[in-house]
């Protein structure tokens, strides 16, 4: 059954691409909240969402919420879809059964999940949405407390829907 607002998520510890680093998810929700997008880097709507996502990133204090990928690919095209997006956030990669892909039980790329504190789903969403890359970012400023910033301005050549 997938993940929905209001259910918990499950813990994992993955590896980053690009240095190699194992980032748990538990430790990271005791910084603050964690937005995880789970995508394939094949995926148009995953490509079209990982600017948006380094924007909210840039956007909020790295010391109050994280930012992460879950790649389903592997460490070396990873680190390719990396160096073309521009992403600097950190980017996990799945493990080979897609443990994480799976736990969650995502229906589509990307699938991407607000989490709470206390590891509760808040908001998720799947495929690009440019109003839900807005209405993220509204809901990462009212959990940090902190005004909200536009991610989605000077966006127009960019659709506003892309399927995942």
């Amino acid at each position: 059954m997938p993940l929905e607002v209001g259910m918990k998520t499950p813990p994992f510890a993955l590896l980053d691409a690009v240095e190699g680093e194992r980032h748990s998810l538990e430790e990271a929700l005791q910084r603050g909240p964690v937005v995880l997008a789970i995508y394939k880097s094949s995926c148009q709507a995953s490509k079209t969402a990982m600017p948006f996502l380094e924007r909210l990133f840039q956007a909020y204090p790295r010391a109050r919420l994280t930012v992460w990928g879950v790649a389903q690919d592997s460490a070396n095209v990873t680190r390719s879809f990396i160096r073309r997006s521009g992403v600097t956030f950190p980017v996990l990669i799945d493990q080979d059964d897609y443990a994480v892909s799976r736990a969650f039980d995502i229906p589509a790329t990307p699938t991407i999940v607000l989490i709470d504190r206390d590891g509760t789903v808040l908001w998720q969403a799947v495929g690009f949405q440019k109003p839900a890359m807005a209405e993220l970012s509204r809901r990462v400023a009212e959990l940090l407390e902190l005004e909200p910033v536009d991610v989605v301005a000077g966006t127009d050549e960019v659709p506003d829907w892309v399927p995942g």
